[in-house]
């Protein structure tokens, strides 16, 4: 992110980034005006960012992809863009501008998809020190990806059969790909599907997924709010948000940060702390689920206590359990520990994250993932801040919403 900042140049394709990243926009807004850095857009509407922007270029909605292919140097996708908007100078011109930049950022939302990634990697590998962000959607997206929350993938983008840390580090791994959601609503509609556990997450609101899909099975749902999905679940887990939770924060870019708790509300919980109860309560051994036995240490040498996380105060919970309360399997540290340990590109300094600086992972050790079907990618587009699980109940989130839809006359500068 620090690099969107500074760089002399910037590539937006698609994506609004004053509505879906904030952070994003008031990076490449600070960078124009305090850095005089250029900025080209292209895009199918004309975004608040075009104000600051060097070129924009609109384009009809779906585009994008010859855009792609243009910019790698496809005749035929040059022939297709040419006859959807601007002159064939207007594109050239452009394009040879953008190769005759130094360390340009290219920046892409979900509108560019499966070949057109390879197209926009080939035209920036021309380009000296160019470098790429691809925008998921929600925060922490990153962070789940790197985690390994993809059906066919372990942490770190690692196959699920092969051989990696992961396989000698926790032995027996399932060598079949688990079920993606169209897999687990087409498992639900068949009667197959036993179970559905749903955190964080309103696919029935925001995917428009049919509830009675999941009739058959026994629905969990895990989240802040009584969304479309949790009204049809047989079991609704009450959790905490962001802020009321200590762990870790990978944002788009890749950036790594320490999240600590501000608050507590009582009658709520962690995630983790709800999946780590849970997994005892059906006889997993929390001591192999969670490597925090014996206490760990932190940089400076002094083992953790138990207030310093998601920790069991009281000490009940350890202490039926036959554990040591220096440092609790509520602990989202003690996970850390792990992903530093494993993940590739998490082995970063704990002392400066400790110190609340953001550090940068990287994808170089990163296993060679896999190519995802483009019609399962459900952009959050313009409802990212109100799918259900985030501030649709917030009366004052709501207002701005409900103000903002009346298109206030636009001014020069934002």
């Amino acid at each position: 992110m620090a690099d969107v900042y500074t760089a002399p140049a910037i590539l937006l394709i698609g994506n609004d980034p004053t509505e879906q990243h904030p952070l994003l926009a008031w990076q490449i807004r600070n960078n124009v005006r305090l850095h005089r850095a250029r900025l080209y857009v292209i895009n199918s509407n004309p975004i608040k960012l075009r104000r600051q922007a060097t070129s924009f270029m609109q384009i009809p909605a779906g585009a994008e992809s010859q855009v792609a292919g243009f910019l790698a140097g496809s005749e035929d996708a040059a022939d297709a863009l040419i006859s959807l908007s601007a002159s064939k100078d207007a594109w050239s011109t452009l394009r040879d501008t953008l190769r005759g930049e130094k360390n340009l950022v290219l920046i892409f939302g979900s509108e560019l998809r499966g070949s057109d990634l390879s197209g926009i990697v080939k035209f920036g590998s021309t380009i000296s020190g160019s470098k790429f962000v691809c925008l998921a959607d929600y925060a922490n997206s990153r962070g789940a990806a790197d985690m390994g929350l993809y059906p066919e993938l372990l942490p770190g983008y690692h196959p699920i059969a092969g051989s990696s840390q992961f396989h000698s580090e926790w032995g027996e791994i399932p060598q079949e790909a688990g079920l993606d959601l169209s897999g687990m609503v087409e498992a639900g509609k068949a009667g197959t599907l036993k179970a559905l556990y749903v955190v964080g997450s309103n696919p029935v609101g925001r995917l428009k997924i049919d509830p009675f899909a999941f009739s058959k099975s026994f629905v969990v749902v895990q989240d802040m709010f009584l969304t479309e999905t949790a009204v049809i679940a047989d079991v609704v887990l009450p959790a905490a948000n962001a802020y009321e939770k200590s762990g870790t924060f990978t944002s788009t870019c890749g950036d790594l940060q320490l999240v600590k708790k501000a608050g507590e509300v009582t009658g709520t919980k962690a995630d983790f702390e709800m999946i780590v109860r849970i997994a005892a309560a059906m006889g997993f051994d929390v001591r192999k689920l969670v490597p925090f036995g014996g206490g760990t240490h932190a940089d400076m040498g002094q083992s953790r206590g138990a207030q310093s996380g998601e920790a069991d105060r009281h000490a009940v919970w350890l202490e039926a359990h036959g554990l040591e309360p220096k440092l609790s399997p509520f602990d989202p540290t003690a996970i850390l520990d792990e992903i530093q340990r494993l993940v590739p590109g998490y082995d970063v300094s704990r002392m400066n994250l400790l110190a609340g600086n953001s550090q940068h992972t990287s994808l170089a050790k990163a296993g060679p993932g896999v190519a995802h079907r483009p019609e399962a990618i459900t952009p959050a587009s313009n409802d990212l801040f109100s799918s259900g699980t985030l501030g649709r109940y917030s009366r004052t989130l709501k207002s701005v919403v409900e103000s903002h839809e009346v298109k206030p006359a636009e001014v020069a500068a934002d």
